[in-house]
């Protein structure tokens, strides 16, 4: 399961690579446009941001019962996601991804819930990520700090 934990960069449980959809590839230092869609890979452990269908009331999260949000080593379309650039005036947003951007994140494979850090609280007193919503909620919203 995906956690967020605090707000201060912890650059080994906190870092993610921004990598091609399935297998396309993109190189370090790659302008990444938005409206493209991506895969992310945990820097630390090279597993990629995961999510899947909710059938059957299976793989969902523990508390909140949404869209799980998992880690996983192999690599497929249930790793891509579709990276829109936060804009109050229109839903679509052109140009390249950017140093403090505010992004929203959708699942390709499960028709675009969008990545969504819960209030929910889990026993460590991290927070529940999920999948849910469209996008327009303040826990859709992820920052963008690019890093060396």
């Amino acid at each position: 399961m995906v956690v967020c934990s605090g707000h201060k960069i912890d650059f080994k449980n906190n870092v993610w690579t921004v990598i091609g959809a399935s297998d396309q590839s993109i190189k370090e230092g790659d302008l990444i446009s938005l409206n493209k869609i991506i895969g992310l890979k945990h820097h630390e452990i090279g597993y990629y941001l995961h999510s899947h269908g909710t059938s059957n009331h299976e793989n969902v999260t523990p508390i909140s019962k949404q869209q799980q949000v998992t880690i996983c080593s192999d690599r497929g379309i249930d790793n891509d996601w579709l990276i829109q650039r936060y804009n109050f005036t229109t839903s679509y947003d052109v140009g390249h991804l950017m140093n403090g951007d505010i992004v929203s994140l959708y699942h390709i494979n499960t028709n675009k819930p969008a990545l969504y850090s819960n209030t929910v609280l889990l026993g460590d007193g991290s927070q529940e990520v999920s999948c849910y919503g469209d996008g327009s909620e303040k826990n859709n919203k992820w920052r963008i700090e690019l890093i060396n």
